[in-house]
């Protein structure tokens, strides 16, 4: 550890996911020292509290990206790394196969290990399959669900199950990769339109029985396999589809999430921030569906209820004890800013009585949250730019089959 008051916090963003630009904010009123690692003109370098910024090219190859990355964490002395978006995953996973490696400094590996945890893990992390068979193992409640080849097969598990039937992609995020098939035609065109990408299909699809209820989730700060806090919210609005990101939320709490995640985070000796996703059905039962290894946008709200997952985080990393404790003064409506504003200028969540989440004590960054809402989220229909996962994912897989 760097310093016992102000730990060292090295927050990792290669791509404009909306929740990452809040988090150094977050973290500085925690007591951190915050480094941004970003490619240029992304949001979160509009953010003013970090302390110092490492600045990449965009045109930076992934070999120099990961070795940049690498040289990071040791210059900084980071005690913990941060991914804010799916690419910025796939970079911390890959740098923790290289420091498996000869020549890694003992703080590099410390930083590492308070990142991830249990190195062997994080593939269960990424893999929605092998997290549905974990959670299975664990008596965590799920859906039914079975590993897609073919069409044949996405049949077979609609003869057992019924419909409808959901088709997941190993590396769907945002609603994207998503199928909700209602029957045998809708089922046999998402299986040809995934079938249209190999290195997809390839991995085969997972399927799961279709729960109806309230889609929710639960953020965590885990140090270890033990959780050090958490925030749960149902989803109120999603944008653009009813599948994808959350615009407005009402916190919550829910006893079975929250033991679920506990048992998850524990099954993987997990490190740092996940949001675990729930359908919460009519009986008020909570099917966990999946688990996305990074903050999510409801994480730094912790701090207006009592609950700032940072200082959970930064209590664990110095040995002090934390003013942080549970969540306070739930339920409570919270509407996301931009999204909520992008899907709806008219919402009724908008109005009086509902807290708009808008980070007015940073102005340059509303101006670039309102100028990428109007622009990039509402024209591009909210889909991230996917330029170097493939290649990211490539790289990754042959890391850890060496290793």
């Amino acid at each position: 550890m760097n310093s016992v008051s102000r730990p060292r916090v090295l927050l990792v963003a290669l791509a404009n996911w909306i929740g990452g630009p809040r988090l150094p904010r977050a973290f500085s009123r925690a007591g951190f020292h915050v480094t941004t690692f970003a490619l240029s003109g992304l949001l979160i370098l509009r953010s003013q509290a970090a302390d110092e910024t490492v600045l990449l090219p965009e045109k930076v190859s992934n070999d120099e990206l990961l070795a940049a990355l690498l040289a990071a964490i040791e210059r900084t002395q980071a005690d913990i790394v941060v991914p804010t978006d799916e690419s910025s995953v796939l970079a911390l996973h890959a740098v923790v196969a290289m420091a498996r490696e000869a020549g890694v400094n003992d703080q590099v590996r410390r930083a590492l290990a308070a990142s991830v945890g249990d190195a062997q893990g994080v593939v269960t992390v990424r893999s929605r399959k092998a997290l549905a068979e974990l959670a299975s193992s664990r008596d965590v409640r799920t859906p039914a669900h079975s590993v897609v080849r073919s069409e044949a097969d996405a049949l077979a598990f609609a003869s057992r199950h019924g419909y409808p039937v959901v088709l997941k992609e190993e590396d769907s995020a945002a609603g994207f990769g998503v199928f909700i098939c209602k029957d045998q035609r809708a089922l046999e065109a998402a299986v040809r339109k995934s079938a249209q990408n190999p290195n997809v299909f390839g991995q085969g699809l997972l399927a799961q029985t279709f729960i109806a209820g309230r889609t929710a989730m639960r953020v965590v700060v885990a140090q270890a396999g033990q959780v050090l806090g958490g925030l749960s919210a149902v989803k109120l609005e999603t944008w653009p589809s009813a599948t994808g990101p959350s615009t407005c939320v009402e916190l919550f709490e829910h006893a079975e999430m929250k033991a679920s995640c506990e048992s998850i985070v524990a099954a993987l000796g997990y490190s740092g921030f996940a949001s675990l996703d729930f359908m919460v059905d009519a009986e008020g039962g909570a099917h966990l569906i999946e688990l996305n290894a990074r903050p999510t946008p409801i994480t730094h709200l912790g701090e207006r209820y009592g609950a700032c997952l940072c200082r959970h985080l930064h209590g664990a990393l110095t040995g002090n004890p934390t003013t942080a404790g549970e969540p306070r003064g739930l339920p409570s409506r919270v509407a996301l800013f931009p999204q909520e504003w992008v899907r709806d200028q008219s919402s009724e969540h908008l109005r009086a009585g509902v807290y708009h989440d808008v980070p007015w004590d940073e102005p340059d960054l509303v101006e670039a949250y309102t100028t990428f809402g109007r622009g990039q989220m509402r024209f591009m229909s909210y889909r991230f730019l996917d330029v170097r996962n493939e290649d990211l994912r490539a790289k990754l897989a042959e890391l850890e089959r060496s290793a």
